[in-house]
């Protein structure tokens, strides 16, 4: 069941390679929504044909829906049909977008056409490409650019892959930016010699965060299904947001990259934002930037090759010039070149420098069995590195690090911090021993078992086939570590297991994977509460479609039949209360709340007024599958976070109170009376 509601409000930023950002972040461009309004909009009449033309194209596309490579000509479709919906006219003159929106309705045509006789000739040869891929977090079509340069043969040999990330655009919508990889007519910022780049999407603009970041993942398997990719081989690199995203992608999963390139992008949220004391969020919102924040990772480049850039004039190089400060405090120098002269773009002869030694990294393959491994992180969410997962922290939110190393070839020595729990793959380097492992840690010998070799291990993100006994797992207990063994893995959600990385929260994490939105099958005793509900559901689902660009996957709750079986596979966003919604009263007793029509709260907590007062909070209700329940939350940052891709961050822990006779607002839902993070077993504080 698809649901579409009215436009609410929305918001973006734009930046050509050339621009300068102001001192909060944002560019002159940006117009206090995303996306922005209409610049040249279409007539009635226009608008009426293409509706036209766009719904006999729907018609004949249900026919090859089925098709492997249908996304390739559902993009399309896709792009026109939001930018009627959302009014995404940003040419000076109406004529030229009807242009873009008739290139892109011929090209679907064309597409259609070939799938129904089981071909696909746009992948022939090289050249620009446009592509695309059903995302699995809400099934919706997104678009990724591919570069195939001349002369290589795809499908002959395995060939490198660079993913670029590209800067912010709040014009830059599916119809802009599917128009633009069909029309390319020059290369993009690089060309590596014998190598494909690939362009994705990152679902808008929202600085390769949330389901941004998923969309690259999801791009760059597509590609390498497709183009036979090596994938030891594949570099990171983007510019402005581009080079943020760099930033944040290669210091949380350093394991999935033979080099980083970061262009000129920010990299935490104080420093770039020029925050004072006085101007302070409040500290749970303080605390969670420590999910994206770059310099609370910075030991995790001891893992990956890194080369910076910054334009000597240009005002993100601070944020470049902070990051080697701190990288330097863990031991590192990378590379960091500066563009004589330059603002916010590239020397013509310094990127020459920049590709070169980033094509020196890729030739040499990422090493996914390295004798060394580095982890340092904030949540668990983001532990996992090459053949080491930081499963469990003692405190989430505080510095956490883990460091790995071989000894010989039956040896290991780990030293941690805040660390409580561990899953290691052990590397052939240590199988010599037979099968018995030596683990030194933290001052303390363990004998483990080792399991069978996996058929496919390259990390933690893409083990490969699952093989039972396979993985070691310690605890830590009363201050000791010792062997959980290789058969039991620990209950990765609930009390018994506490915050692993599968769902560590916040609230916003969940919208990072599969879901679904489930709405009240009924009323409340409070009218107000209903209203809110209603209003706030709507919102999120009307938000995501025009941030997020894709149509959220929606059903009643009376349309669940067992709310236990429906999270094994997706995660579970509940609207309303007991009363109004079946799912939220069937999950009650699993859930730390004390909800009736009088009142509501957390348990052990004060209780408020269930009439004006409603719970929103993520808990890992499903734990027995591993996956969550969130109540009456969407993303928790709003449209006016959307300035600057520094503030689209989580902004509410893990539970709040809304006082609703507050009415939402471009900042908040509601009035935050109370709220807090779980602890690390998912216990009230």
């Amino acid at each position: 069941m698809r649901l579409f509601l009215p436009t609410l409000f929305i918001t973006c930023l734009s930046l050509p390679a050339q621009a300068q950002l102001s001192p909060n972040g944002a560019t002159a461009s940006f117009k206090g929504s995303l996306p922005p309004k209409a610049v040249a909009p279409l007539s009635a009449d226009e608008e009426a044909a293409t509706e036209k033309k766009l719904a006999a194209l729907e018609t004949r596309f249900a026919r090859v829906k089925k098709h492997p490579r249908s996304a390739d000509a559902a993009i399309f479709l896709k792009a026109v049909r939001y930018a009627l919906d959302f009014d995404e006219w940003y040419d000076k003159k109406p004529q030229d977008n009807l242009k873009k929106v008739n290139a892109l309705l011929e090209e679907a045509g064309r597409r259609i056409a070939e799938l129904q006789k089981g071909r696909t000739p746009w992948m022939d040869g090289p050249g620009q490409k446009v592509l695309g891929f059903y995302s699995r977090i809400d099934d919706s079509a997104q678009p990724y650019g591919v570069e195939v340069p001349e002369g290589l043969e795809v499908g002959k040999k395995t060939v490198p892959m660079w993913i670029w990330l590209h800067g912010r655009g709040d014009t830059t919508t599916d119809l802009n930016f599917v128009y633009s990889r069909l029309m390319a007519k020059k290369p993009g910022q690089f060309q590596p010699a014998g190598s494909i780049v690939i362009h994705p999407f990152g679902r808008y603009c929202n600085g390769w965060k949330s389901a941004g970041e998923t969309d690259v993942f999801e791009a760059r398997d597509d590609a390498i299904a497709r183009f036979h990719v090596d994938t030891r081989r594949i570099a990171l690199a983007g510019f402005s947001m581009g080079g943020a995203g760099a930033w944040h992608l290669g210091a949380h999963y350093p394991d999935q990259w033979a080099c980083v390139h970061t262009g000129a992008g920010f990299a935490d949220v104080k420093r770039y934002q020029k925050l004072t004391p006085d101007k302070y969020p409040p500290a749970y919102e303080q605390t969670l930037w420590g999910f994206y924040d770059v310099p609370d990772y910075a030991r995790n480049f001891l893992n990956v090759p890194l080369v910076s850039y910054s334009g000597e004039n240009d005002a993100q190089r601070d944020s470049a010039e902070y990051m080697m400060e701190v990288l330097g405090k863990e031991g590192l120098k990378p590379p960091h070149l500066i563009g004589p002269g330059m603002g916010h773009k590239y020397h013509p002869e310094t990127i020459k420098e920049v590709q070169a030694l980033i094509e020196k990294e890729v030739a040499g393959g990422r090493n996914d069995f390295p004798d060394e491994v580095h982890v340092q992180t904030r949540t668990a969410f983001y532990g996992r590195v090459k053949w080491m997962n930081l499963h469990g922290l003692e405190e989430s939110w505080k510095d956490a690090r883990l460091d790995a190393r071989v000894l010989d070839g039956s040896t290991l020595k780990i030293d941690t911090r805040n660390v409580s729990r561990i899953v290691l793959y052990p590397p052939p380097q240590v199988r010599k021993g037979g099968d018995k492992l030596t683990v030194k840690i933290d001052g303390q010998e363990l004998v483990l078992k080792i399991g069978p070799v996996l058929p496919k291990f390259e990390n933690f993100l893409s083990p490969g086939p699952r093989v039972p006994d396979s993985l070691c797992r310690l605890i830590k207990e009363g201050g000791q570590w010792r062997d959980f063994g290789n058969s039991t893995p620990f209950q990765h959600e609930g009390p018994e297991g506490g915050k692993g990385g599968a769902h560590p929260g916040p609230m916003d994490a969940s919208f990072m994977k599969r879901f679904l939105v489930v709405l009240p099958d009924g009323k409340s005793t409070s009218a107000a509460v209903d209203a809110w509900v209603e209003a706030e559901s709507s919102h999120f689902i009307t938000r995501w479609r025009s941030l997020m660009r894709g149509d959220v996957r929606v059903a009643k709750a009376s349309e669940i039949k067992d709310v236990y079986e429906a999270g094994k596979t997706q995660s579970l966003i509940l609207w309303g209360t007991p009363e109004s919604n079946s799912c939220i009263r069937a999950l009650l007793p699993a859930l730390p709340l004390e909800w009736d029509a009088r009142k509501v709260g957390l348990k052990s907590k004060p209780a408020f007024d269930a009439a004006t007062h409603l719970p929103a909070l993520t808990y890992p209700a499903l734990k027995s599958a591993g996956f969550e329940v969130v109540i009456n939350s969407g993303l928790t940052f709003r449209e006016a976070h959307d300035r600057t891709n520094s503030l689209q961050n989580p902004k509410l822990p893990d539970w709040v109170i809304f006082d609703i006779t507050q009415p939402p607002g471009p900042e908040a839902a509601a009035r935050v009376v109370a709220t807090d993070f779980f602890d690390d077993r998912w216990q009230v504080k």
